[in-house]
């Protein structure tokens, strides 16, 4: 008998990245959070955008079962970015320790974004 036969045997989904804490989800974020339940969707990960952004999004992981925050400084919204975010993201990981750390990373696909300064 193969695992996906067996009567006990049950499938977790998680969504793996959803910006659930940007403001476009203001007005049925607790629709959309519901409606992937409805569908098998057992955890999401909240990954950040930018470092304002972290409170909201850890406050919505906490108030959230199942809504699990990953922080970090997405690349394409690199002017936002202060050079002092890095430094803030080491110590808010320290006292509110994330499930990952994302979105991060390196973007050299979007022309004029800052290389150097991704890499730093």
């Amino acid at each position: 008998m193969r695992a996906c036969e067996r009567p006990d045997y049950r499938v977790e989904i998680i969504d793996t990245h959803c910006h659930l804490d940007v403001e476009a989800f203001d007005a049925d974020r607790g629709a959309v959070i519901d409606a992937a339940r409805a569908t098998g969707v057992t955890a999401i990960v909240v990954p950040a955008i930018h470092r304002v952004a972290w409170p909201r999004l850890l406050a919505l992981c906490r108030a959230g079962t199942g809504l699990h925050p990953a922080l970090g400084l997405h690349p394409v919204y690199l002017a936002q970015h202060r050079d002092t975010d890095l430094h803030e993201l080491e110590a808010c990981i320290q006292t509110q320790p994330p499930l990952a750390i994302g979105e991060i990373g390196l973007d050299f696909v979007v022309p004029d974004l800052d290389r150097d300064r991704q890499q730093r």
